[in-house]
């Protein structure tokens, strides 16, 4: 009996300890970082803010500086403004607004490196009446953009047929863009998803009235005052 009861400690005493040895194992990983950013996606990011200027007087509706957060050798999956996915570290959504951004958005900037964004919102910032450049057209996944409060100029890209799974689209209160019919009419026909279009402020003066007819069935706010 003593030998049976000997037998019955040692084997609850071996259970305690693999328990506590799970346990153990289970709070390291937990307490490892959720996030690594992806290399690439740093220092695209990173290359993004070093071409613009933090001034006071580029966003009026509301100022945050985001990319002040932006430091080389941290993790861009915790910046401001930067959203990744946890698997993989790539940047999915990306929200400037009122980032106090003063400068030209050229074709060639690195934001455009970052194709698996899904969410991008630059409103609220001063890019100088800087094109609104096809490379937009890249972001394949995107379902919402907001290039709003921005200062764009020149002509609505017919790249932006290209964004099929987009949502919501804002080109509001921008310098004049103008939206030309062959474009417009591209955007008619392969936005089907999109429910929120604001184009406050956009030229459309070529753009025949009955077009707005062509538009997604399933939009459900569409906002064209001072066009």
């Amino acid at each position: 009996m003593g030998f049976y009861l000997l037998s019955l400690s040692q084997l609850l005493s071996s259970i305690l300890f693999l328990c506590h040895f799970q346990t153990t194992i289970s709070s390291s990983n937990d307490s490892s970082p959720s996030h690594s950013c992806a290399h690439d996606q740093s220092l695209s990011l990173l290359q993004f803010k070093a071409s613009f200027s933090i001034n006071s007087s580029a966003s009026g509706y509301c100022q945050h500086p985001k990319t002040e957060s932006w430091k080389e050798g941290t993790d861009c999956c915790l910046w401001d403004g930067v959203t990744c996915e946890l698997k993989t570290g790539v940047v999915t959504e990306l929200n400037l607004a009122c980032s106090l951004l003063y400068g030209t958005l050229h074709p060639n900037s690195t934001l455009f490196s970052l194709r698996h964004l899904r969410k991008l919102d630059l409103s609220d910032n001063h890019f100088m009446s800087s094109h609104i450049s096809p490379q937009f057209g890249q972001f394949s996944n995107l379902t919402y953009l907001n290039l709003s409060l921005s200062v764009f100029a020149g002509q609505v890209p017919s790249e932006f047929s290209l964004l099929s799974k987009l949502v919501s689209l804002d080109l509001s209160e921008n310098n004049n863009p103008s939206l030309e019919p062959i474009s417009f009419d591209k955007l008619a026909q392969n936005l089907t998803q999109l429910r929120e279009l604001r184009l406050s402020g956009v030229d459309m003066s070529l753009v025949a009235p009955d077009s707005l007819m062509n538009l997604s069935s399933s939009l459900s706010s569409l906002k064209l005052y001072s066009c």
